[in-house]
């Protein structure tokens, strides 16, 4: 009898391990996703600050020639 119940102890473990593995890989699978959902928006809102940028740099370049061109223009 103490076979038995040291068989049925050793198949409960191993069903208690097998199911921890499952809940752990679940969890690192969530952990995963919201890691993913996380780089993604702050992704977004770097390319919205470079476009930003870029916009504010594209405005000051088309000055800077409209001034060029100007001063061009009154030394001709």
């Amino acid at each position: 009898m103490q076979v038995d119940d040291v068989a049925s102890v050793m198949k409960d473990a191993a069903y208690v391990s097998v199911g921890l593995g499952v809940i752990a890989v679940q969890r690192l699978q969530v952990r995963r996703n919201e890691l993913n959902k996380l780089i993604a928006e702050q992704a977004d809102e770097a390319k919205g600050a470079l476009d930003a940028v870029g916009a504010l740099v594209g405005d000051r370049v088309k000055v800077v020639e409209e001034r060029l061109t100007a001063v061009l223009d009154r030394s001709r």
